[in-house]
Parts: structure tokens; C-alpha cells; sequence
């Protein structure tokens, strides 16, 4: 089933402020020159896997008409490449993904393999592109590097990594590595377009620490939660941690911790004399989160727990 939602990036067809990056991928590939595997490297929702799928949609559609725009860096959604991709049917790109910040699991890797033996039938360059690479285990990364070391003339590695973890060594010493990286004034411009276009409600305040693509799907998990923005700061963390107990989605506990950062960065800034009281209190609520998610405790208490601290800030 096709992720339809906003936050996902296979659904972005238009590429925003990374025209360098772009460019010189496929200046690489014209010359024949791209690397064998490349690490795109930089923090979560910033655009790596949107500007992956662009480079894709570029060089697999020469024989498609108007189907991606280099100078608009725009997809044509009409694409058939591009309708492939959504659909995970081309036998010439594949897909792999950590799910819900756990560990990508080996058998995709064999089963990689398995797949990479084979001569593609298209006899068209093959592409693996593995997001969220820094999710990989020892066992899984041992399986990998038989497939880095020995990549055939015709396929190529594009490895995303979003720092959310260390990366295995053995991993990135075989990668040529780019660094990409927007302003936050650049975040900025790319959250209000979206919004824009898409005619939906900021449901939360921009931050410059939040990515667009952090952005974006934290206010859609606002949308699904029933979240308001005028909802008081323990309100919110109620409806995320109940939520969080039905799915274990680890993306609401980052909400949940974004909310508290932003929360005692408020309250700091107009109680500065009160620095280590307030400090003490967020560090003692992080702990009750921590608490809940890994000794799973009882949600009333640990939200009780958390409500008595902060009527003390």
C-alpha cells in the first residue's frame, strides 16, 4: 500500500534549495563518474532521500517525455518511472528502509543479495538506495559489505545516513561521502511553501532545530492525534504517550521530548534565575518518559508524576 502522506518523501515531487547537490550528481553520472557507493550524509527530514529519488527520476526517464523537469527539479506525477517507484515495482531501484527507528533487518540484506546476483534484465544501471542507514546492526552490516565490496559494473549503492545513530565504520570507510546540510533560514522557506501549497494548518511553531521534513510530519501526527496548538504542554504529552502505547511509534516520544525541549527553552528565558530548579525538573520528566518506554510503567502514574513538576515551574 502506498504511504500517501505528506511526510513521506517519495510523494515529493518538487526539490527544494539543493540544486548544487543535484547538479553535480548528475554531472557525475553524465561523465560516467558516479561513485559506486555514495553516502549522503546530514540530519533527519532535510531532503537526502527526496534528493535521491530526483537523481533517480532523471536518469531513468531520458525516454519518457516530460517526465522530470532538471531545471524546475520538478517530477512529472504522471511518470511512469515515477508511479513505479511509488509502487516499489521497478526492477532497477530498491528500496531499503529502517521501520519505526529499529534495526534494518538482515533478511532484506540477503534477500539484497540474493537480487544483486542476478542480472537485471533491463540491463540498465541497478540502484540500491538504503535509508536510515545508521540503523544497521553488526550482522546486517556484515552482510552488506559482501555486496559494497563486490559491486558488479552495473550496480550502485546510494546510502542515507540521518545521524541518529553512530554508523559502523567498516560501513562508511567504503563510501564516498557528501555532506548536505540547509540554513535553518532555508528550513524556513521550505516549510512555508509546503504549507502553502497544500493549504494546511501550521499546527505547531517553527523551530530552527526542526528539519522541514521533522516538520512536516510532526504536524501530521498533531492532525491524527487531535492535538491543537493551543493545548497546554501536559495535554500534549498525554494524547502523544497514550498514542505511543497503542503503536510503540518512536517518532511520538521524539515529539514528546521536542515538546518538552521547547517548553523549558520558554520557561528558561523568562526565569533565568531559576536555571538549575528548571533544569532539575526537565531532566527529572525526561527520565519519567524514559521510565515509561523502558520499564513499562503505568501511564496514569507516569503522567501524574509529570503533571506534579510542572505545576512547580
Amino acid at each position: 500500500m502506498i504511504n500517501t502522506t505528506l511526510s513521506n518523501p517519495l510523494n515529493s515531487t518538487k526539490l527544494f534549495l539543493m540544486d548544487r547537490y543535484l547538479n553535480e550528481m548528475v554531472d557525475l553520472h553524465n561523465l560516467k563518474k558516479f561513485p559506486k557507493i555514495l553516502l549522503l550524509n546530514g540530519k533527519k527530514g532535510i531532503g537526502k532521500f527526496t534528493l535521491a529519488i530526483h537523481f533517480l527520476n532523471y536518469i531513468f526517464t531520458h525516454q519518457e517525455k516530460n517526465a522530470y523537469n532538471l531545471e524546475d527539479k520538478s517530477i512529472n506525477p504522471d511518470s511512469v518511472f515515477y508511479n513505479q517507484l511509488l509502487n516499489q515495482t521497478n526492477q532497477d531501484v530498491l528500496l531499503i528502509k529502517a521501520e519505526e527507528n529499529k534495526n534494518i533487518k538482515i533478511e532484506e540484506i540477503r534477500n539484497l543479495k540474493s537480487i544483486l546476483s542476478r542480472t537485471s534484465l533491463s540491463r540498465k544501471p541497478r540502484f540500491v538506495i538504503i535509508d536510515e542507514v545508521e540503523y544497521i546492526n553488526e550482522s546486517s552490516a556484515n552482510a552488506l559489505l559482501k555486496s559494497l565490496e563486490e559491486p558488479t559494473e552495473n550496480n550502485f549503492f546510494i546510502l542515507i545516513n540521518n545521524q541518529q545513530s553512530d554508523l559502523i565504520k567498516t560501513i562508511s570507510s567504503r563510501c564516498i561521502m557528501n555532506n548536505i546540510f540547509i540554513t535553518s533560514n532555508e528550513a524556513d522557506i521550505i516549510i512555508n511553501h509546503i504549507f502553502k501549497k497544500k493549504k494546511i494548518e501550521k499546527l505547531i511553531d517553527f523551530d530552527r532545530n526542526l528539519t522541514p521534513g521533522l516538520f512536516v510530519l510532526y504536524n501530521e501526527i498533531y492532525l491524527k492525534n487531535n492535538i491543537n496548538k493551543a493545548d497546554n504542554v501536559l495535554d500534549k504529552i498525554n494524547k502523544l504517550l497514550f498514542a505511543y502505547k497503542k503503536n510503540k511509534d518512536k517518532t511520538l516520544i521524539n515529539l514528546t521530548l521536542f515538546l518538552i525541549d521547547q517548553y523549558f527553552l520558554l520557561s528558561l528565558q523568562n526565569n533565568q534565575n531559576q536555571l538549575d530548579s528548571l533544569l532539575i525538573i526537565k531532566s527529572s520528566i525526561i527520565k519519567n518518559i524514559n521510565d515509561f518506554i523502558y520499564l513499562n510503567l503505568n501511564i496514569n502514574s507516569v503522567l501524574n508524576s509529570i503533571e506534579v513538576k510542572l505545576q512547580n515551574v
